[in-house]
C-alpha cells in the first residue's frame, strides 16, 4: 500500500511533467493527467471503467502475464497487488474530487481513516506552484517526498540524462 502510494506519485509526477497525448503507449494517460489540471472537476463525472481503463495498459493483464512468466509466486502476488492499487489510484483520485455527499459512506470512511487520499490533502496538488502532492492512493508518501525535494531532484536527473525540462520548470 505504501509502495503503491509511492508508485502512484511517481506515475502522476511523470505524466504531469513529461510527454503529451502523442507519446507512445502512455499518451492517453499523459493527456488525461495533464488535461485534468485545466478541468479537474471532470474526473468526478466519470464512471468507473472510463476512469480506470487507461491505467490497465501499464498495469493490467499483459504486464501481469509477463511478470507471471518470469517471477516466483510471491513476486507475482506482490506485483498483482501493486498493479491493482495503481489501477484503483485513479478511482481514489476521483473520490478526492467528489463531495462527501457524492460518495458512499464506506468511501468517506476510507478517506477519513487515511486509507485512500482525502479531499483536503489532494486539493493541495491543485494549488500553485503545482509541484507536489503527487501520490494519490493514500497520500501517505507526500509529506516525505515533498519536504525532501525528491521530485525536484528527479527532474534534475531526467534533465541531465536527456535534456528534457519538466513542465514544472
Amino acid at each position: 500500500w505504501v509502495i503503491a502510494d509511492f508508485g502512484s506519485g511517481v506515475l502522476h509526477w511523470a505524466t504531469d511533467n513529461y510527454g503529451n497525448g502523442k507519446t507512445p503507449v502512455m499518451g492517453g494517460i499523459i493527456a488525461a493527467f495533464q488535461g485534468h489540471h485545466s478541468a479537474p472537476w471532470t474526473i468526478a463525472q466519470r464512471g468507473f471503467c472510463n476512469n480506470v481503463y487507461k491505467l490497465c495498459i501499464p498495469f493490467g493483464i499483459v504486464p501481469m502475464l509477463a511478470i507471471n512468466a518470469i517471477a516466483p509466486p510471491d513476486v507475482v502476488f506482490f506485483m498483482a497487488t501493486f498493479c491493482v492499487f495503481e489501477i484503483m489510484s485513479q478511482e481514489f483520485h476521483k473520490w478526492s474530487h467528489q463531495l462527501k455527499s457524492e460518495t458512499p459512506g464506506w468511501v468517506n470512511w476510507l478517506q477519513d481513516s487515511g486509507l485512500t487520499i482525502a479531499r483536503k490533502p489532494h486539493a493541495l496538488h491543485h494549488l500553485a506552484p503545482f509541484e507536489g502532492n503527487y501520490c494519490i492512493i493514500s497520500g501517505i508518501c507526500n509529506p516525505v517526498l515533498d519536504q525532501s525535494g525528491f521530485f525536484r531532484r528527479l527532474e534534475r536527473v531526467v534533465y541531465s540524462l536527456n535534456g528534457i525540462e519538466s513542465n514544472a520548470w
